[in-house]
């Protein structure tokens, strides 16, 4: 259950704990940036990774999946007003 205090990925949504969290920049997970170089993964990357994950963490089927990536992507800080 989400608390208000919960940290949220800005790029995934994915909630962020201590070994989650991107080294380089608290805002994003390690599955979005680079922990090497910095560099963020695009949306397309990150959609195809959030639809993947929900298929096999959450047992949604890829459509539930995409709808869900579709819905939630572009509501977060990093997408908004791109």
């Amino acid at each position: 259950m989400e608390t208000e205090n919960q940290q949220n990925c800005e790029s995934c949504g994915m909630p962020l704990d201590g070994k989650f969290i991107s080294k380089l920049d608290s805002r994003y997970c390690v599955y979005c940036q680079d922990q090497e170089t910095g560099e963020l993964k695009n949306y397309d990357s990150v959609r195809a990774g959030s639809i993947d994950a929900a298929v096999r963490l959450m047992g949604k089927t890829p459509e539930e999946a995409e709808k869900m990536a579709d819905e939630i992507l572009p509501t977060l800080p990093r997408w908004i007003n791109k």
